[in-house]
């Protein structure tokens, strides 16, 4: 095999090389651009659940489960407050000042319990002593500590907080009520707080993806062209040079 030949069958192998790793790349970018684009959109509600159905006492909460509107009945045990939080209200902004938001302790079958998001702190809580039916959406645990610790407060909407104080068994995660009523269906109270659909956050934007889809298939394209476009640039002068001193 001649050198020539070799070094052409080298070019090829690296022009190839190359070309498909920003092909691979483009496809990376293009399988982001749609997951921010599914991501963006809100999904149809599914029908109301129980609790029970979707989640467990002492097990982490499945992703299956968070989002769901779920419905949860028993009595409140205990009152907490949350400083220093910022939740959705009801006219669908979000709160533009920190507010204490009130969470109780519902008690439900089984010597089971979870935490309920009821709406903002009052200096003078309602007194709620008989049996409730919560129905409201899941979200998942807070992460981020938003107060320091004290007594009766939760610096994080989050069971792990409370777990020992009592023999409870706490579901993960936490109701935000849309609905509270008493076992004979009378309605307790309305609360002020959106709850929308938790959506999955995915770095960049739609368009910002895309570009880059472009990009990357430009580049395989290029690494595919242009060694054989400067080979032939190169090639072309010396044949002309060749010809004028034949003429010669």
């Amino acid at each position: 095999m001649t050198a020539p030949l070799t070094k052409k069958i080298a070019t090829a192998l690296l022009s190839l090389l190359l070309a498909g790793v920003f092909l691979e790349l483009g496809l990376w970018q293009l399988h982001r651009a749609r997951d921010v684009l599914a991501a963006e959109q809100v999904k149809p509600e599914q029908p109301i659940i129980a609790l029970t159905s979707v989640a467990a006492a002492g097990a982490n909460l499945r992703p299956v489960a968070a989002n769901r509107i779920v419905t949860a009945s028993g009595r409140y045990v205990q009152i907490y407050s949350a400083p220093n939080q910022r939740p959705m209200l009801a006219n669908g902004k979000r709160s533009k000042r920190a507010v204490s938001l009130e969470v109780r302790l519902l008690e439900i079958s089984d010597n089971r319990a979870i935490l309920v998001l009821r709406g903002l702190e009052d200096n003078s809580p309602q007194t709620i002593s008989e049996q409730v039916k919560v129905t409201g959406r899941l979200y998942p645990r807070q992460t981020v500590d938003t107060s320091d610790p004290a007594q009766g407060v939760l610096t994080r909407i989050d069971p792990a907080l409370i777990a020992g104080l009592s023999d409870l068994k706490l579901f993960d995660g936490y109701i935000i009520v849309r609905e509270e009523r008493t076992i004979e269906g009378q309605k307790i109270s309305d609360s002020p707080l959106a709850s929308p659909q938790l959506r999955t956050r995915i770095a960049g934007y739609y368009w910002q993806h895309i570009s880059y889809v472009g990009i990357w298939w430009l580049m395989a394209l290029l690494v595919l062209v242009l060694p054989w476009i400067s080979r032939a640039t190169i090639k072309q002068p010396s044949q002309v040079f060749t010809k004028g001193q034949a003429n010669g």
